[in-house]
């Protein structure tokens, strides 16, 4: 099992958006027991107040319950505890190092590196745009996740027809235009080049959404194609 500890300033933010679409992510793509997810702060200052209000909100709308989280500061024995240390951004990462005394095992990272972007997330209990904070997560967690995997990790949450299920997949592994929208071209590009061996983790819709028994389907199909890594 792998344990990831997202950080943050107060673990009211950031670090519980991390924590709460990851293990949603997990879930949906059948992996969750590969995982123990938790989010911790790097200052006292919210020490057991609950996710910001803005933040519940966005949760909320996303299908996801932070109801029951509390703010916690990292202590030097989390480094000890878990696999991966992810700070949001470069003062805390400073803040991290500074709490374990180093990174001797090389566990502390920033989210967005695992996207090759090396850059931080801005806080947005300053700049107030929490939909660009929760982008900038999103992006970092299926980037982390798919390095975890040796995968490339597909969301199809939120895709409400089956024409954007396709879509949503052509748009993450590079497809053409000329792709159709329907199961037998999908076996044609994952069975073919340059796909061909390449293996994708699929997070899938909620199982209340009306494509859900679709996006059933179209696993099933990357299994058959022997493409779908974990589930």
């Amino acid at each position: 099992m792998t344990k990831l500890l997202f950080i943050c300033t107060g673990n009211i933010c950031r670090s519980p958006m991390a924590e709460f679409y990851m293990k949603d992510l997990v879930r949906r793509a059948d992996v969750a027991g590969d995982f123990a997810i938790a989010s911790a702060a790097t200052s006292s200052e919210e020490l057991g107040n609950p996710v910001y209000p803005p933040v519940m909100r966005l949760l909320n709308r996303e299908g996801l319950d932070g109801s029951c989280k509390r703010a916690r500061q990292i202590s030097s024995a989390d480094y000890d505890d878990y696999d991966l240390l992810i700070g949001m951004d470069e003062y805390n990462l400073v803040n991290m190092r500074r709490a374990f005394g180093g990174d001797p095992e090389d566990k502390l990272h920033l989210l967005l590196d695992y996207t090759g972007e090396s850059r931080s997330i801005a806080d947005p209990w300053y700049t107030r745009d929490f939909q660009a904070a929760w982008a900038d997560i999103a992006l970092g967690c299926r980037a982390l996740l798919g390095r975890l995997t040796d995968s490339t990790v597909i969301d199809l949450k939120g895709a409400e027809r089956r024409e954007e299920l396709f879509a949503r997949i052509y748009d993450v592994i590079g497809g053409q235009s000329w792709y159709g929208h329907n199961l037998d071209a999908l076996w044609d590009v994952l069975t073919g080049e340059p796909h061909r061996g390449e293996r994708f983790l699929l997070a899938l819709p909620r199982e209340d959404d009306e494509v859900y028994a679709y996006a059933l389907r179209i696993r099933g199909l990357f299994a058959e194609a022997g493409a779908l890594c974990g589930g």
